[in-house]
């Protein structure tokens, strides 16, 4: 796939829209978050299920000196010189749901303009018991990140378009100008939403491969008190270090073929489509 074009080529491009294009995007992704969270809004009332966004999500913490799990920390995190310990029990919870509480110990130390944070969590009953850390685990997200290019592919597929790209008065197509049918507007709303797909494959394997093996609560107050790249804190660390590595991917991703423009973005070479004006 070559990004390089004579001056004929380059005049005779179509026109990339790209205002269109990001103002019909944006529009469509504000359409379909509306939809998603009335939904899992419905199910959480209809059914077991505790279903939430992270948006819709309340979080109150308030300190507490008390618990099983205060001595317990103490005991087997002992402060060094500088350090700094605070216990709180926070209530995660949501519309429709009373949700879970999370007791969390956190220990800064300042040196300096240096300011280090080390901390330890842990899901709890009412008594400050721990309890099975997957009460927490909410897949919603990465589920919706999943479902948002299909959704997007049943709009864009047999010459429907999505909301946005109704507005604004764009149409994908094939490059012969047919249009597409639903297997290849999956295809190319897949490899459009490639990083948002990425992210939600990674949070699912996290949730749903990881957390099962999680260490006991001995062996995960260690892991917070010696931060390795090997322990939960460490783990954090690297992911935070891919964050960056994920964002770059997506810029150029997402808007170097729009900015160099050859005709086509990167997923639109890949499944021989194209966005036009009607």
């Amino acid at each position: 796939m070559s990004f390089a074009a004579s001056d004929y080529q380059l005049a005779s491009l179509p026109p990339r829209h790209f205002w269109r294009r990001l103002a019909a995007y944006a529009i469509d992704i504000i359409l379909f978050q509306i939809v998603f969270t009335l939904l899992f809004l419905a199910l959480s009332m209809v059914t077991p299920w505790d279903l939430t966004l992270p948006f819709l999500q309340k979080q109150q913490c308030s300190e507490t000196t008390t618990g099983p799990l205060v001595p317990k920390i103490e005991a087997e995190w002992p402060l060094q010189k500088g350090e700094v310990r605070s216990n709180q029990l926070c209530r995660i919870s949501w519309l429709g749901s009373k949700g879970y509480v999370v007791f969390v110990s956190k220990v800064v130390l300042e040196q300096g303009a240096t300011t280090s944070i080390r901390a330890f969590s842990t899901p709890v009953d009412n008594n400050g018991n721990p309890v099975d850390p997957n009460v927490t685990a909410r897949p919603t997200s990465s589920v919706v990140l999943l479902i948002l290019p299909l959704a997007f592919a049943y709009c864009s597929a047999r010459a429907r378009r999505t909301p946005g790209k109704r507005l604004l008065s764009l149409r994908v197509t094939t490059i012969e100008d047919d249009p597409m049918p639903l297997g290849l507007a999956a295809k190319r709303e897949i490899f459009k939403f490639l990083p948002f797909v990425l992210v939600a494959v990674f949070n699912l394997v996290s949730l749903f491969i990881l957390r099962p093996f999680q260490p006991p609560i001995d062996q995960l107050i260690q892991q917070a008190r010696d931060a390795s790249i090997l322990t939960a804190d460490g783990f954090l660390a690297l992911t935070g270090a891919l964050a960056p590595m994920l964002l770059v991917f997506t810029l150029i991703w997402w808007l170097f073929p729009l900015l160099i423009w050859r005709g086509q973005t990167f997923y639109d070479r890949f499944c021989d489509t194209k966005v036009v004006k009607d």
